[in-house]
């Protein structure tokens, strides 16, 4: 019994000392990401209703612009975030989508572009070597230009728009060691839906 427990105190000191020097070998890292998404649908409904208005021709005569089917780019979205601790990550992401549609009445066509500004922190509840799982809260602005016919209706500079924007991230992933794929279930006003993505650390 003596020598049983004699082991059990070695194995479980062995096991301390590990876990110490993988505590003081952790350092802070950086991580920059590339992803893709879907397309903004709050972004895309402001640049419909942007442009379903009265245009007018004259004093007397006014015809309105029919936005039917919106074609956009996508969301392609750049990060670079720092991990601070194993836990607790903080970070900026930059990220924009163009949009264009045919006005079936009027013939012409119009186009946007959004481009978003968004700091974030991110929560790590689950680590290993090759996986991370996490979820994220992100506030910064989005920038638009060419969402409105009206060219007084905001205080934009230069033809631009500007309003609020955030992001919630429920639940994400880092899968990978130097060289990771993301994934994550996203909800604000950047994306409802997933992105995914490259991203690698050092």
């Amino acid at each position: 019994m003596k020598r049983f427990l004699l082991i059990l105190s070695l194995l479980l000191c062995v096991q301390v000392t590990f876990a110490q020097r993988g505590r003081r070998d952790w350092k802070p890292q950086t991580e920059i990401s590339l992803s893709y998404s879907a397309y903004p649908r709050m972004a895309a409904e402001e640049f419909r209703s942007g442009h379903y208005e009265e245009i007018f021709g004259s004093s007397f005569d006014s015809q309105q612009r029919h936005v039917d089917q919106i074609h956009s780019t996508g969301l392609i979205t750049g990060e670079v975030a720092f991990r601070l601790k194993k836990w607790f990550t903080v970070g900026v992401q930059v990220a924009g989508a163009s949009f264009w549609a045919d006005a079936s009445n009027t013939g012409d066509r119009i186009s946007g572009t959004a481009v978003y500004l968004l700091p974030n922190v991110r929560f790590t509840y689950i680590r290993s070597d090759i996986f991370d799982m996490y979820s994220g809260i992100g506030a910064g602005l989005v920038m638009q230009s060419g969402f409105s016919d009206r060219k007084s209706d905001f205080a934009g500079l230069g033809g631009v728009d500007m309003d609020g924007a955030i992001q919630v991230v429920p639940v994400g992933f880092h899968l990978g060691r130097d060289l990771y794929a993301l994934g994550e279930v996203s909800l604000g006003t950047m994306n409802l839906g997933l992105r995914l993505g490259l991203g690698y650390r050092f």
